[in-house]
């Protein structure tokens, strides 16, 4: 059975980017409608940027910062449903996917969701950097993420360690204040929404970390939200290295594009 959500919940804050009040709204949407943002599908096809975080360009302008968001989604199973977006970013909260976890009530409707089955590896590249699928009886996604003063982590888990993994947070490093801010980028974030390493690579937030291994925790959250864009679900293992959104972004494509040829060709 497909899911939606079984009525209308909305969050207010501020854009991690853009540092400017906006707000969502998720309310329940007709089997088969899938995940819409401002009216049009969250696939692929709708994303104009991967640089700091995933945009999509919508009837209403783009939306900025919408993998947490479709992490949430995907990780609840939420199939269909109405998503709006005041402010042209999705608000940070508190930097991670828990307040969807918690705020979201599900409900069964009609039709069924066909997942996407990966039937043979395929590997995007970008130097040392990489992430693939490959063909598994059960979804599960590994992260693995090197920072300097953090060293090396890695998270593996099914899906069904979303509940758990959601309030993992957004991050950051003292160390790249000045770029971010020529860059025009992070300008709402905080200690309240972002966990912030000194150089020293301690955390300052008060309260330290929720996990030891946050970050890529963290990683594995954009890693499905990223993964969402396929407009279904996934039946696949799926393993990134150092990987950011732009090759997520070229990992759906490919997958995308295997399962048009009907073959899942390896490509590398």
């Amino acid at each position: 059975m497909r899911t939606t959500v079984r009525d209308e919940r909305g969050w207010s804050g501020r854009g991690l980017h853009g540092g400017l009040p906006c707000k969502v709204l998720i309310a329940p949407a007709a089997a088969g409608r899938g995940r819409r943002i401002n009216g049009r599908e969250a696939t692929l096809d709708a994303v104009i940027d991967g640089a700091w975080a995933t945009t999509l360009q919508t009837p209403k302008g783009p939306v900025r910062m919408v993998e947490h968001l479709l992490a949430a989604l995907a990780g609840l199973g939420v199939d269909d449903c109405e998503v709006t977006v005041d402010g042209g970013e999705v608000p940070i909260l508190d930097g991670s996917c828990a307040p969807y976890r918690d705020g979201l009530a599900l409900c069964s409707h009609e039709g069924e969701s066909a997942p996407l089955v990966v039937t043979e590896v395929v590997t995007v590249r970008e130097g040392d950097r990489w992430v693939r699928a490959e063909p598994s009886a059960t979804t599960s996604l590994g992260v693995d993420v090197a920072f300097r003063g953090l060293g090396r982590q890695r998270f593996d888990a099914t899906l069904g360690a979303f509940a758990a993994v959601a309030p993992a947070r957004t991050f950051g490093f003292l160390r790249d204040r000045a770029r971010l801010e020529a860059a025009g980028v992070a300008r709402g974030a905080a200690l309240a929404n972002t966990v912030v390493f000194d150089d020293r690579g301690l955390p300052m937030n008060p309260g330290g970390l929720r996990f030891d291994d946050e970050p890529a925790r963290h990683k594995w959250l954009d890693l499905l939200g990223d993964l969402a864009l396929l407009g279904r679900p996934i039946q696949a293992r799926v393993l990134a290295f150092r990987a950011g959104h732009r090759l997520h972004h070229r990992l759906v494509a490919a997958l995308l594009e295997a399962a048009r040829a009907g073959a899942g060709a390896p490509r590398s």
